[in-house]
């Protein structure tokens, strides 16, 4: 390597810390300020124990943070190390020396493959293994407000619904679980006073459940009852925690959106699609992005900085539009493949057209 390539790569990663650093900071900062009501609407709450409670909340969403301000600011970070190297002449002892400009682009491409690898690895390990931390409320982190379960699906078409929900303690209440009888069609409804998760038989063990089943067909019109002990619905606690929060699926590895894909009960397969093929395809969208703006500073005649941010502003705008626009209009599954890559076979040969014709 030579010093050249240290000194490229170093001033992005450091641009990149500071303003991952920045980001990450201002984001919490204002979301707290804005919240400060939900953390301490408890009166009976001391200011230590307020404190922890956001400490807590705050700390468990900081790898959702950068995941989601990662792209943008590496972005940012490879357009302010090439911009100040323009803004200090230092792109004319470099052409001078006999480098060409498109080179001095490799440091900075080499360091994002270990940011996006870092980047992937905490998007499919560290986010889904706290995704029921995440997906808590600032109103109730330590998870101790009672709310119910509303038709709560698993992947066998079962499901449950219960006023009382208590996921500290893994404990529902006033249960009602709809099913299918094995062999055909007809609807079974287990009732239950109260159901606790056995995590190691992986079933809700029941008090006082009560399976009805549905009369066949030239049989006199009374549901049968037989007491059931435990029901092996495939939901946990934490997962139906997650299933709470609107954007629950984000939270899910790749690994785990192919099961959810795969399994019987999907009711809004399209947005599931999109999201499982975004996965795969944010990581070539970040670097995407980086070499749109790159071009616009790798110039060898003195250009104002402020006008080439600008440009690379908006072209980095309208790629994100088009990223979004994508996401939105998906309808089903079968649109969900074409619409993930569209933005990366729209603007990716323009990215490679305008490196490719940076002058040296």
């Amino acid at each position: 390597m030579l010093t050249v390539d240290r000194y490229v790569a170093r001033s992005f990663l450091s641009a990149y810390l500071i303003l991952l650093l920045l980001g990450v900071g201002q984001y919490v900062l204002f979301d707290l300020l804005g919240n400060m009501d939900e953390f301490t609407k408890n009166p009976e709450q001391s200011a230590w124990q307020s404190t922890a409670i956001i400490w807590d909340y705050y700390l468990h969403n900081l790898p959702l943070y950068y995941s989601q301000l990662s792209g943008p600011i590496m972005a940012f970070a490879a357009a302010f190390t090439v911009a100040n190297m323009l803004r200090n002449n230092e792109l004319v002892a470099l052409l001078a020396a006999g480098m060409p400009l498109p080179r001095l682009a490799a440091p900075i491409l080499g360091v994002s493959v270990v940011l996006v690898a870092l980047w992937f690895a905490n998007r499919e390990f560290l986010i889904p293994s706290w995704a029921e931390k995440i997906a808590r409320t600032k109103d109730d982190v330590i998870g101790q407000r009672v709310t119910g379960v509303h038709c709560a699906r698993d992947e066998n078409n079962a499901i449950l619904t219960a006023t009382r929900f208590l996921p500290t303690e893994g404990v529902v209440e006033n249960v009602a679980i709809i099913t299918a009888a094995a062999g055909d069609a007809r609807s079974e409804l287990i009732r239950a006073d109260r159901g606790v998760w056995n995590p190691a038989r992986h079933v809700w063990v029941l008090d006082r459940g009560i399976r009805y089943h549905q009369a066949a067909d030239g049989e006199e019109n009374t549901p049968r009852e037989e007491p059931v002990l435990a029901f092996p619905f495939t939901l946990t606690p934490e997962q139906l925690v997650l299933r709470r929060d609107a954007q629950w699926a984000d939270l899910l590895s790749l690994r785990e959106l192919n099961q959810l894909v795969a399994s019987r009960s999907l009711t809004n397969r399209g947005p599931i699609e999109i999201s499982r093929h975004q996965r795969v395809t944010q990581p070539l969208v970040q670097w995407l992005l980086m070499v749109l703006a790159l071009p616009f500073f790798l110039c060898r005649a003195p250009t104002n900085v402020l006008s080439a941010g600008g440009k690379a502003l908006l072209m980095s705008g309208a790629f994100y539009v088009v990223v979004f626009i994508a996401a939105s209009v998906v309808k089903n599954s079968a649109q969900a493949s074409l619409l993930a890559w569209i933005p990366i076979l729209v603007f990716g040969p323009i990215a490679v057209v305008r490196l490719g014709n940076v002058r040296t």
